[in-house]
């Protein structure tokens, strides 16, 4: 069989529904854009008559398709193996949350389909997953789209003096959300598995889960770990103790500060809480009045970083945030950002920052310089058509 080089000119992308996805959408049809390729740009279709009409489309003039966590809407999900299989384009699939909330890898076709994670260890982890008989998944971190997040200039004066958090109590996975309905709360387990992890975030929360889960079934992490049942009430408790680090974090790391974000705030945090904010520039107009952004990540990450770090990094305004090896790979964490392990060291970097602003304007400015020349959705899709160049198909 003869072996062929990718060759990409022409891209179907399907865009999501949510608050971030489709700016996250719209920012790398830009980019793909940008460095020459054709972008056929529409909604991810519902079922019925519009899937059959993008399959004609798609034949002979589409080299490929791009989306982003499989446009979360539920019906695409379960037709998307039969799209593939129909369509016979290869699918660039970018999950910007955890695959397996979307059905992966059951819900894809491995010959039709390249994979790109924005968090390295869940992209690590599921690349030897004997349930994938695909290619490799690659480790692409998100970016920033320096048209939307920049400094603004003049600058515009501090607002928000003791810091800002925007985010939400919530997420657009209606999976996740379930999942987190249907398990019955059990204060004493919640409570248990918090005191050891809020002694250091670090530690996977996954793994405390799986550990307590083994414990308490009395079975061996083996065992219990095919059980559907057991997945569902980790990922359950991985998302309540998500959100209660979050809340934890937010409320003593902005002490004086203010939420925004989603209205389930009201319920945990009514002192702090300001209202909703649209995602973009009503975003970058808050980052750009803050002393800091604070940034506390997802419960469904490993290590992956949020999107915080990058917009408010190329806002070029100081960034308080949880913590993670790809800090490491991304940035350099002492020079040009600030991190906490754990809600105390949270609170002293967090009074450092607000004593020394020009040391923390410094380092805010490096990380902006750092986006700008590695960490934005241009390179993004670079990074994406030089992978799919080298896969052979």
């Amino acid at each position: 069989m003869e072996i062929r080089k990718f060759k990409c000119q022409r891209i179907l992308a399907l865009k999501p529904e949510g608050l971030v996805l489709p700016s996250i959408h719209a920012s790398m049809v830009k980019a793909f854009r940008g460095i020459g390729l054709s972008v056929l740009d529409i909604p991810v279709p519902p079922e019925g008559g519009e899937i059959g009409r993008l399959l004609r489309e798609s034949k002979n003039q589409l080299d490929a398709g791009f989306i982003l966590d499989l446009g979360v809407e539920k019906n695409f999900i379960h037709n998307f193996k039969e799209f593939q299989l129909t369509s016979k384009i290869p699918w660039i699939i970018w999950f910007v949350d955890d695959p397996e909330g979307y059905g992966f890898p059951d819900s894809c076709e491995p010959e039709w389909t390249h994979v790109f994670c924005w968090d390295r260890e869940i992209a690590q982890r599921l690349s030897l997953d004997e349930n994938w008989k695909g290619r490799p998944i690659l480790y692409l971190p998100l970016a920033a789209d320096p048209e939307i997040f920049s400094p603004e200039n003049p600058s515009p004066g501090l607002i928000y003096e003791r810091g800002v958090f925007v985010g939400s109590t919530g997420h657009e996975n209606a999976f996740l959300e379930e999942a987190a309905a249907s398990v019955p709360e059990i204060k004493e387990a919640e409570d248990e598995i918090w005191k050891i992890y809020c002694r250091d975030f670090t530690q996977p929360l996954n793994d405390l889960l799986w550990d307590y889960l083994s414990v308490a079934e009395g079975k061996s992490k083996d065992r219990i770990h095919p059980d559907p049942l057991a997945k569902i009430w980790i990922r359950a408790f991985a998302f309540r103790l998500g959100r209660r680090k979050r809340v934890e974090a937010v409320s003593r790391l902005l002490d004086g500060g203010i939420v925004l974000g989603d209205g389930g705030w009201r319920q945990f945090l009514p002192n702090l809480y300001q209202g909703r904010i649209g995602y973009g520039d009503e975003v970058r107009a808050v980052y750009n009045r803050s002393s800091f952004v604070l940034d506390v990540r997802q419960p469904q990450a490993r290590t992956g970083l949020t999107q915080r770090v990058f917009d408010a990094g190329c806002c070029g305004v100081p960034v308080l945030t949880e913590w993670t090896p790809e800090l490491e790979i991304l940035f350099d964490p002492e020079r040009e950002l600030f991190s906490y392990r754990t809600i105390e060291e949270g609170i002293r970097k967090r009074g450092a920052l607000l004593r020394s602003i020009p040391e923390a304007l410094r380092r805010a400015e490096k990380i902006r310089r750092r986006i700008l020349r590695q960490h934005t959705y241009i390179q993004r899709a670079q990074g994406i058509l030089e992978a799919l160049r080298e896969a052979e198909i």
